[in-house]
This record gives C-alpha cells, structure tokens and sequence, in this order.
C-alpha cells in the first residue's frame, strides 16, 4: 500500500530507489501546494506517518536548507492533522517554529544589511545584490520560507577598496569567528595569499559577530567576477553591473541583477558548488534549495527574456554550467524546467556531468548516481581525492 502512495501520488521526480522521507520531502518543497497536492500528501501521511523516520526526515530538511519551508506547509495546511483531529507527525512544534524561528531570524539580518545598502548607497558605489537575499523578500515573497546567510555583493575589482572601507566602518572584519563567537580572528597569510591568487573572482568574507540568540554572525561576502577565473570566460562584472535593475532590499532603494543574469549567476553556482571539493566536504555541493531557487527564478521569465537567456549564454560560453544546472534540476522537479530549454544547452557529450573535482585542478569521476548522492549524509566519504583551499568553510 504505501508504495503504491509513493508511486502513483507523490513522486514526481526522476530519482529512482529514493526512500519515502526523501518523496515525501521532494512533495512538501515547493512554494505552492495545490489542493490536490495538500490531499495526497495528507493521504501518504494517514497511511504512512507511523512508519515513518521523522528524524531522518528532519535532518534531509535540514541539510538540504527546506526545514522552513516544509514546516509551513505542513502547519499552514494542516498535513500532520487526521480528519478527527489525531497527530499524524511528531512534534508539530518543530515544523512551526523552523518557519517563525527563520522569519525572526531573517527579519534581524535585514536590519543589519540594511545599514550595509545604505552605507553603499551613500558612497555612490556600482553594485547588485545577489542570491539569498534577492531571493527572499523578491521570489519566494516571505521572509520565513527561506534561510538566509551573508550579503552577497558583486562589485568592480576597482571598488573593493572603497567598499573595504565602509565594511570596516561598520565593525566588520575579514576572518573566522573567534571560539566564544565574540570577536573576528583575522586569516593566516597562507588563507589571504591562496585567496589573493588562486580565487580572484572574489574577496574572503567580512564578518561582524553579532552576539544575538537567534543571528551569530554578520556576513559581507563581496564578488567581483560571477565566473571563476579558470573558466575561461570573459566577462567584466561591469558588464552585469550596467544591466543592474532597482529593487528594494530590507526597506532599502537597491540593485539586483536583471532576470536573465540572476538565472546566468545561479546556474553558474550551482555548477561550481556541485562539482568542487570544499563544497562536497562540507555536504553544501547538492541541496534541494538551490534546484527551487533555479525552478522559481525561470518561473519568472517571459518567452522573450528565455530567448534573451539563450543568445547571453551563448555570448559568454557558459553553456555547459547552465546545462548542467537545469539537467539535474530537471531530475528533482521535472514538471517544472522546460524541456525545450534544456534540448537549447544539450551538448554532444555531456560526460562533464560526472565529473568533480576540475575547478581543484584533480579531476575524478563519481562511481554513484545523481539520486543516490543527493540525499547520503555521508557522500564526501566516496571522495577520492580532497580540497586544500585552506579559509572558511560554513559560516551561517
């Protein structure tokens, strides 16, 4: 009976030999339950929420940064309720207060970014915000579904100094977060030259301990190049600074890049992370969030902005990341990544998505499937080789 469920109400993945924590997981991620989603989820639930490993569950949620998102779902609609009002998940209290608890802590980062856009502004600096916060108040459209970690900036090279500056001004710092979280602990010479030679499309982080329960620390993550420097591609930061559109980011006049960067940028990423070995260390290489964020994000688009998209990608040569990127989005929400899209990047051979471990400079072929390692908390173990960038890691 309960594989029934699984086969004919709730997978709609590509993933094969999952377990139903994972399916029941892939059905409660999204922004938008139908009423038909709601009632298969809820009838899984009726047959299967005993059986069920809700602690493995929590922490796939957890690892795959969804926990506030699927706390809303199952509170908001009321899922882990019977029709006579029996509990059909344990610990109702967890799923609401994963989302209230991000909202809070969402709501006390904005204050602090805040105080960061307005200092830029101020200075009449060239800059967009990207990823996380974006995403937050200007996709997802609540600020307790998704969790949000440093201020992303991307910045002309030429402007790091400047906006060194106003960091510092503000109690920032770059380096690590001392032991007792009360001071910053600047980096060794060996992290900053690494750093300074190997990673130039970016600044190691500026960070600012916040001594609050619900918010550690404050993080200024700025970025000059959106690829990285042993990509090949060249494309000035200046370019997607010119294309900048307005928004309004924690209350604040601000800049994000236009639609189809914001999806060039993201793709980029998710390819970078799933495929270097800092990333698949940390368990940060393949998270559920970052196929949404892709899936709402090209939810966005109008047909002209898609076909902007494919001539841009084109322009920068960075179709295999982008490919890459909606491949395996593809492969967790099928219904939603147009196929014809996918068909547009399709290279000849497409034996690069296998591979991890380039961007290291110690290329090695994964011996496992996609679907299995999405969802092994232990995956960096089959890692035949490792990172040696020496710096931060996780830092919110």
């Amino acid at each position: 009976m309960a594989d029934a469920l699984i086969d004919d109400g709730l997978k709609h993945s590509r993933l094969s030999d999952i377990g139903p924590e994972a399916t029941l997981l892939l059905a409660l991620a999204r922004l938008r339950l139908t009423a038909m989603d709601q009632e298969r989820i809820h009838q899984f639930l009726s047959v299967n929420g005993r059986d069920l490993d809700w602690g493995l569950l929590l922490d796939q949620a957890c690892r795959h940064g969804i926990l506030p998102i699927i706390g809303r779902n199952l509170t908001k609609h009321r899922l882990i309720h019977s029709a006579d009002g029996r509990t059909l998940a344990p610990y109702r209290w967890i799923y609401y207060y994963a989302y209230d608890g991000n909202r809070r802590r969402n709501l006390a980062l904005g204050d602090e970014y805040a105080k960061v856009i307005r200092s830029l502004n101020d200075a009449g600096l060239d800059y967009a915000i990207r990823k996380g916060p974006v995403l937050t108040e200007g996709v997802y459209h609540d600020v307790g579904l998704r969790r949000m970690g440093d201020l992303d900036v991307l910045l002309h090279s030429k402007s790091l100094p400047e906006f060194r500056s106003i960091a510092e001004g503000l109690g920032y710092t770059q380096g690590h977060l001392s032991r007792n979280a009360e001071q910053v602990v600047p980096f060794d010479r060996r992290t900053q030259l690494v750093w300074r030679v190997n990673i130039t499309n970016s600044s190691l982080p500026f960070l600012k301990p916040a001594q609050r329960d619900d918010v550690e620390v404050f993080v200024l993550d700025p970025c000059l190049n959106l690829f990285q420097p042993t990509s090949g591609i060249e494309a000035d930061a200046e370019e997607f600074l010119a294309r900048a559109v307005d928004t309004v980011a924690f209350g604040e006049q601000s800049y994000m890049l236009d639609p189809v960067d914001q999806i060039i940028d993201v793709c980029v990423q998710m390819h970078v992370e799933a495929t270097t070995l800092m990333y698949i260390e940390i368990g940060k290489d393949l998270t559920i969030l970052k196929f949404l964020d892709l899936v709402e994000l090209l939810r966005r688009l109008s047909d002209e902005q898609l076909e902007t998209l494919v001539a841009r990608v084109r322009q920068y040569g960075c179709g295999e990341s982008v490919y890459y990127a909606l491949h395996y989005t593809s492969q967790v929400f099928p219904d939603d990544v147009p196929q014809d899209l996918i068909v547009e990047f399709e290279p000849a051979v497409s034996d690069f998505l296998d591979i991890y471990g380039v961007l290291d400079g110690k290329p090695q072929r994964w011996d496992r499937s996609f679907g299995d390692r999405l969802f092994d908390q232990r995956r960096w173990e089959s890692l035949k080789v490792h990172s040696t960038v020496p710096g931060p890691r996780a830092l919110v």
